[in-house]
C-alpha cells in the first residue's frame, strides 16, 4: 500500500485482508489530485449508485473486527459522508473538518447527546483526562519527532496562531472543536503514523475515537435518507 494511497483505496486494501479475498471489495474510491493548484477530484466506483450506499457500507463494517479496523472503516464512512452530503464544496478534508466544526446544528445536536447520553459523556471525559495528562501529538509527518498539529483550538478556515491555550487536549464536554479534532488526529497517525495495537495508550486512543465518532454517525444515519437504505 502506497503511502498516498487515498481513504477509498486504504478501505479496499483492509477490507480485502480482512475478508481474505482481494477482488472482494472493490467500491472504493479513487481520488485525482492536481501538483499545482491542489484541486481533487474524486472517482467513485461504477457499482456505486451514489455515496449513500458506500456510507452505510462502511458503517457497517465499522461494526465487526478490532478497534482499530472499526475506526478506520467508521472514519471513511464519516468523512464520504461530510464531505459529499454535507459540506458538497469541501474540496479537502481539512476544508471539509473546519466547516463541521464551524456548524452550529450538528454542534448542538451532538453536544445534546453527550448530554443525555452517559456512557458517551463517560467516554469523552476518559478522553479529556488522559489528553489532559499527555497531549495528543501528530506522529504523520515525522515519527521521530511527533508535534503538536497547529489545527488544535482553530475553528475558523485558517489557523488561529494567536489562540495560546494549550493544543492536543480536549477541554471539556462542550468542546465540539477539538473533538472533531481529535477524530481527525487519530485519523492522521493511524493511517499515516504509528498506532500499535500492542500499545495500551493507541489501544485506548483509537477505541474511544471509534466510540465516540460511531455515536456522530449513528446521529446522523437516523436523521437522514440514509435511514431508507
Amino acid at each position: 500500500m502506497d503511502d498516498d494511497a487515498t481513504d477509498g483505496q486504504m478501505a479496499d486494501y483492509l477490507a480485502a485482508e480482512l475478508s481474505g479475498d482481494n477482488g472482494a471489495w472493490n467500491i472504493g474510491i479513487v481520488g485525482y489530485q492536481c501538483p499545482d493548484c491542489n484541486k481533487t477530484i474524486e472517482v467513485i466506483s461504477d457499482e456505486l449508485k451514489d455515496y449513500r450506499s458506500l456510507v452505510i457500507r462502511w458503517h457497517q463494517k465499522a461494526e465487526e473486527g478490532d478497534y482499530f479496523s472499526r475506526f478506520v472503516f467508521e472514519y471513511l464512512a464519516f468523512i464520504a459522508h461530510i464531505r459529499n452530503n454535507i459540506f458538497i464544496g469541501a474540496t479537502t478534508d481539512r476544508r471539509a473538518i473546519q466547516l463541521l466544526k464551524q456548524n452550529a446544528k450538528l454542534e448542538n445536536i451532538y453536544l445534546q447527546a453527550i448530554k443525555s447520553n452517559e456512557p458517551l459523556g463517560e467516554l469523552w471525559q476518559s478522553v479529556i483526562e488522559e489528553l489532559a495528562h499527555d497531549p495528543l501529538y501528530n506522529t504523520s509527518k515525522d515519527l521521530d519527532f511527533p508535534e503538536l498539529d497547529v489545527w488544535w483550538n482553530s475553528i475558523g478556515n485558517n489557523v488561529d496562531k494567536e489562540n495560546m491555550t494549550q493544543k492536543g487536549i480536549v477541554s471539556s464536554l462542550s468542546d465540539w472543536g477539538n473533538m472533531v479534532e481529535f477524530w481527525y488526529s487519530v485519523r492522521n497517525n493511524l493511517f499515516h503514523g504509528t498506532k500499535d495495537p500492542k500499545i495500551k495508550r493507541d489501544c485506548f486512543l483509537v477505541e474511544h475515537a471509534y466510540r465516540t465518532l460511531a455515536a456522530f454517525m449513528h446521529n446522523e444515519i437516523l436523521a437522514t435518507s440514509y435511514k431508507q437504505y
